[in-house]
């Protein structure tokens, strides 16, 4: 099975038929006078054909070099239009971004979105939203949006900011069933959540608690879930912060036991891309990044020791 001509050897034989001899095509190229005669009679072994007539007074092409001759000058072109394409691609405002987050953090990101797309209606955003952690490597994505922490040094991990986790419920549930003033007493209530879990942590400070957690009234293995039920009155839930602070500030809902939380992370934009990043990846950044640290917290809240 015959091998592709390398193409330093199919540019070596363009730049003899272009300049007319092998000084003019080695200074044209960059390298030696014996360079060039070397890749051309590569070319030429390889090709089993003679592509240049050698005088001591002038070069002349063959039949089969006049055939070559095309294709050759057709791949430089190409070559010399790569560098360009590339610098396009890396300064221009547009193209595809695939983004992954959680279904509770996309009620974060999607906002985002919609404005940077009005901003750069060249961008095709594509929000993918599912609560497993994917790799933006392994699962082809441009960013992710996640939280815990990052330990594959082959991604670049902006750190974002921190989400807290609290205990919710709507104002007319504890008007009716009464205020928990101490985790021990969550057990008397109806609580929303997950039927995996058997029991709860609560931080105080330093301190910490862990309440047996009796059967849930409704199961959801969601954020979204839990937020409507809560806001309906029909329970207590854990919900993180940036999910409820709308219906905090508008009465909807109200933090149980406010001087506990169940859990706090990190949040990171993960991705694969070291410097320089190409245009439309830092123009992402630079839009989203500012905003999302605007929503959430800065720092970890005082918890577990």
């Amino acid at each position: 099975m015959k091998t592709m001509p390398p193409p330093d050897d199919v540019l070596a034989f363009e730049a003899v038929a272009r300049c007319g001899s092998l000084t003019a095509a080695a200074t044209a190229l960059g390298c030696t006078k014996s360079m060039v005669s070397l890749r051309l009679k590569a070319l030429e072994k390889q090709l089993g054909a003679v592509l240049v007539l050698r005088t001591t007074r002038r070069l002349a092409l063959t039949e089969a070099g006049q055939r070559l001759l095309p294709h050759a000058q057709a791949l430089r072109h190409s070559l010399l239009q790569m560098q360009p394409a590339v610098d396009t691609a890396s300064c221009e405002v547009e193209g595809p971004i695939s983004i992954s987050t959680t279904s509770s953090m996309s009620t974060l990101l999607a906002p985002l979105l919609v404005a940077l797309a009005q901003q750069h209606p060249g961008l095709q955003l594509r929000l993918e939203v599912n609560n497993r952690v994917q790799d933006p490597l392994a699962d082809v994505l441009d960013f992710c949006l996640r939280s815990r922490k990052v330990y594959d040094e082959s991604l670049v991990a902006r750190s974002v900011g921190w989400v807290e986790e609290a205990l919710y419920a709507a104002p007319a549930y504890l008007a009716a069933q009464g205020w928990p003033q101490h985790p021990d007493e969550l057990a008397g209530h109806r609580l929303l959540g997950d039927e995996q879990q058997a029991q709860q942590r609560l931080y105080r400070g330093s301190e910490m608690v862990t309440v047996a957690m009796p059967p849930p009234l409704l199961y959801s293995e969601t954020y979204l879930v839990n937020h409507q039920l809560a806001c309906a009155g029909l329970g207590i839930t854990a919900l993180p912060d940036f999910l409820v602070a709308e219906d905090v500030a508008a009465g909807r809902l109200q933090r149980v036991l406010p001087q506990w939380h169940c859990d706090h992370w990190p949040v990171f934009l993960i991705f694969p891309y070291r410097q320089p990043l190409p245009r439309k990846y830092q123009v992402f950044l630079d839009f989203v990044l500012p905003r999302l640290r605007a929503l959430l917290q800065p720092a970890a809240p005082l918890a577990a020791g």
